[in-house]
């Protein structure tokens, strides 16, 4: 299932809110560690606030998070 949707907030390196939690299918390191930190830096680089994107949803995990994959808004079949 593919759904439209705009970034909110970067919440870590790999978590965001997309007017909803969204999980990315990837992992990262936690916050608190250098690896951490700068994988939250560059994730808010990459999707500013009001970014229009497209999540690819795979499930949802143990936690109730929506688990899935990002691409541009603007991306062709």
């Amino acid at each position: 299932m593919n759904i439209r949707a705009v970034v909110d907030r970067v919440i870590d390196g790999d978590t965001l809110w997309l007017r909803m939690r969204v999980r990315l299918n990837t992992s990262a390191p936690e916050l608190g560690t250098p690896e951490g930190d700068a994988a939250f830096t560059d994730l808010r680089k990459a999707l500013k606030r009001g970014r229009r994107v497209q999540i690819i949803i795979q499930t949802v995990d143990q936690f109730g998070r929506v688990v899935g994959y990002l691409r541009p808004d603007n991306y062709k079949d």
